[in-house]
């Protein structure tokens, strides 16, 4: 690829029209409605709960070290704004002007709007080292706006819509090198650590393949700017501001053990994926696949895919040899990152092959903190498309490249259609309709203002109900460990967990905490409870409320035996 002219990036409209497609994007995926900051309406449910929830408890409880520590959200079971998938990036930035943020505020519309413009800007940063033109540019760039790996994110994952640091880290390592390129760099690595992990993994993984590059230009003579000696001051310094920004958000408050996970080979890409539009194509594309591969959707579209083709073609007749040497690196990451995709358990359709492994591979594998493999395509996704855009502008000119690109867009629109349609749908009716179950009543009120705690015994994620537990003690400004999180220290868990029921088996809950308890110990609850506590049924919530001493409220059924 060879860099546009510096005049062009100058120009005014360099970046009020990404700004502009970004904008316009958002606006038609969304209905806007979610991007309002007061708006919570939204995030009440599973993984969107466990992020809002996560940065409201947040903001409210004291500085602590780290700075992402949320004592409140987990109690002892040490939770993070980094695991509960907050986007700590955005939560450290603002817990210090908290207390001036409306009450509620939620800056996830936000950054969704802030995704799609960066988004486009970058998008068309690249396109620009391979075409001048606008027209092509414009199109282009809206093959990476509505990108269907990245709309699908905003079903549930709101830091998964950064796509954008993937495609900053590729134009990094495609344009010409700088001398700020170290200082981008370390920006952009650690910045991406502390949006999310997976977003960290594929962004760290396109900077070492920079490094592989500058280095085999360095060893054969052809890049002279860049000695040894500065590269391992760039690794260091990328190592060590990463590392910082992690400890600051919470990062290491999990242990090793507790990052494990056992979803390898179940959240993974299906060698279709590419092709599998699923409820998205207009055109039909859709194949079977298992359950766990909707992590790997990885679809390009009929438009994105003819884009391919036609650059496959354009790339062959006349991709340089100086070119492919300076890729080498890159490919070799993508292609790692894509084997890493499909994992040993290959899947084709709904057909399976497993992989033979050594078994001490295979258990290490099946217990990796990087479960939801299928996401990694996201390099190879976005390299393709920026390479076929390119082989293509290099071949042909502005007269044959623009109506081309005009021909994909429109297929592109027209198949994913569908998609797009029941997507802003979706998006639209969640952030206007409030369907979130509150706990309300004169009960719920007086507990909430006599309890400083509310626990949910035996403690476990992903609880039924969990949302409602969380945002009542969040309203009442309770700590509670009725959470979700993306990683816990199972041993703090279970140590917690069998603290409290012992507490409980023993008739000896803790003074200041409201419990809510599971049906399969309220009975022994009960019974080990004393006169002045009581344990009843409100709501289709079994509560234990310690010392209470007063009748029951109207509604409840008493769970305390007869005597």
């Amino acid at each position: 690829m060879h860099a546009a002219s510096p005049r062009h990036l100058r120009r005014p409209w360099s970046i009020v029209l990404p700004l502009t497609l970004g904008l316009l994007a958002a606006m038609l995926v969304t209905g806007g409605a979610m991007l309002w900051p007061t708006n919570v309406c939204w995030l009440q449910h599973a993984d969107l709960a466990q992020s809002y929830l996560g940065w409201a408890f947040y903001r409210h409880d004291p500085w602590t070290l780290p700075f992402g520590a949320t004592p409140s959200y987990g109690l002892e079971i040490h939770s993070s704004v980094y695991y509960s998938d907050s986007i700590p990036l955005l939560a450290m930035l603002l817990k210090p002007v908290a207390a001036w943020l409306p009450e509620p505020f939620q800056y996830f519309g936000p950054w969704v709007l802030a995704c799609f413009i960066l988004q486009a800007y970058f998008a068309w940063n690249l396109l620009s080292l391979s075409t001048d033109s606008v027209a092509a540019r414009i199109l282009g760039c809206l093959f990476f706006v509505a990108a269907p790996p990245m709309l699908m994110r905003l079903g549930g994952h709101m830091a998964l819509v950064a796509h954008w640091a993937i495609l900053a880290a590729l134009y990094l390592y495609l344009r010409p090198s700088s001398k700020h390129q170290r200082g981008w760099w370390t920006v952009l690595v650690a910045a991406s650590m502390v949006i999310h992990a997976y977003v960290f993994l594929m962004v760290a993984a396109i900077w070492v393949a920079d490094v592989l590059r500058r280095l085999w230009l360095a060893r054969h003579g052809e890049n002279t700017s860049m000695p040894w000696r500065e590269l391992a001051r760039e690794v260091l310094q990328v190592m060590l501001a990463t590392a910082v920004v992690a400890w600051l958000a919470g990062f290491f408050m999990i242990s090793s053990r507790g990052m494990q996970a056992e979803g390898f080979g179940y959240y993974k890409m299906n060698l279709l994926a590419p092709f599998n539009g699923g409820g998205w194509s207009r055109f039909g594309l859709a194949f079977a696949q298992a359950d766990g591969e909707y992590e790997g959707f990885n679809y390009f579209g009929v438009g994105g895919l003819l884009l391919l083709l036609a650059g496959l073609i354009a790339g062959l007749k006349q991709a340089a040899a100086r070119q492919r040497r300076l890729w080498w690196p890159l490919v070799a990451v993508a292609v790692g990152l894509t084997l890493f995709a499909i994992t040993p358990s290959v899947g084709l359709g709904m057909h399976e092959w497993q992989l033979p492994l050594p078994s001490w591979l295979h258990d290490r594998l099946a217990h990796s903190s990087i479960q939801a493999t299928g996401r990694l395509f996201w390099v190879s996704y976005y390299m393709l498309l920026v390479a076929a855009i390119g082989a293509l502008a290099r071949t042909l000119s502005t007269r044959w490249l623009v109506p081309l690109l005009g021909v994909a867009v429109l297929l592109q629109a027209i198949d994913l259609a569908p998609g797009l349609r029941n997507l802003h749908q979706l998006l639209l009716t969640r952030a206007t309709v409030d369907q979130a179950t509150q706990l309300q009543g004169p009960f719920w009120d007086d507990a909430g203002q006599r309890y400083t705690r509310l626990r949910l015994v035996p403690t476990r994620l992903l609880a039924p109900g969990w949302e409602v537990l969380a945002r009542y003690a969040l309203e009442h400004h309770m700590g509670t460990d009725a959470i979700q999180v993306a990683r816990a220290d199972w041993k703090v868990f279970n140590r917690v967990r069998a603290h409290q029921l012992q507490l409980l088996d023993n008739g000896t809950p803790e003074p200041q905490t409201l419990y809510v308890l599971d049906p399969s110990i309220a009975e022994r609850v009960a019974r080990a409870a004393h006169p002045q506590d009581a344990v009843f049924l409100l709501d289709g919530w079994r509560v234990l409320a310690p010392g209470w001493n007063q009748p029951l409220p109207p509604g409840a059924v008493n769970l305390k035996p007869t005597p």
